[in-house]
């Protein structure tokens, strides 16, 4: 039986139809060719409850859940607070990724910046090497932002660890 898999695209700009959702698309391409079943796609608002409702509902149902959205400085940015908040648990700031911040922005760092430092607490951080910000992985949940190219090379840096079983498809024809 292969490992299954669903998607959480948190944001009230793909619900409004400002932004199109590419990430939900590329994510099921490659997890297929990994061999993992795609069971589901979510798309919520930017609202604490229903993410970390989403999400734990996800986490119970599924091998893997991925979240795409919501991870970044401003004040819609909530995703780690509503999957916090669905597992009972605090925001702290992430040693590590606070120290990458004030490596990367120097004199320029402030509070807004330091949110991106924020993650549930217990999260881990997973394929660390040469990325700038690995992604947040809390339980089955690898949590990404919402910004395709940072999504994708977020993914490709951990992708082998999702490897199953491969799906092939054969197309058959007779007379």
């Amino acid at each position: 039986m292969s490992k299954t898999a669903g998607i959480v695209i948190i944001g009230n700009e793909v619900l409004s139809g400002k932004t199109q959702d590419t990430n939900s698309h590329f994510l099921c391409q490659e997890l297929r060719a990994l061999g993992v079943n795609m069971q589901r796609i979510s798309v919520i608002p930017d609202e604490i409850e229903l993410i970390g409702k989403e999400a734990a509902s996800f986490s119970r149902q599924f091998d893997f859940v991925f979240t795409t959205g919501g991870v970044g400085p401003t004040h819609d940015d909530v995703t780690m607070a509503g999957i916090a908040h669905g597992f009972g648990l605090r925001v702290i700031r992430h040693p590590e990724l606070e120290r990458r911040l004030r490596e990367r922005h120097g004199a320029n760092i402030n509070e807004a910046r330091l949110r991106m430092a924020e993650v549930p607490e217990g999260a881990e951080l997973v394929g660390e090497g040469s990325l700038y910000a690995p992604a947040v992985k809390l339980r089955n949940i690898y949590i990404f932002p919402g910004i395709p190219k940072v999504l994708q090379d977020r993914f490709q840096a951990i992708k082998e660890r999702f490897r199953d079983t491969p799906f092939f498809l054969k197309v058959v024809y007779s007379k």
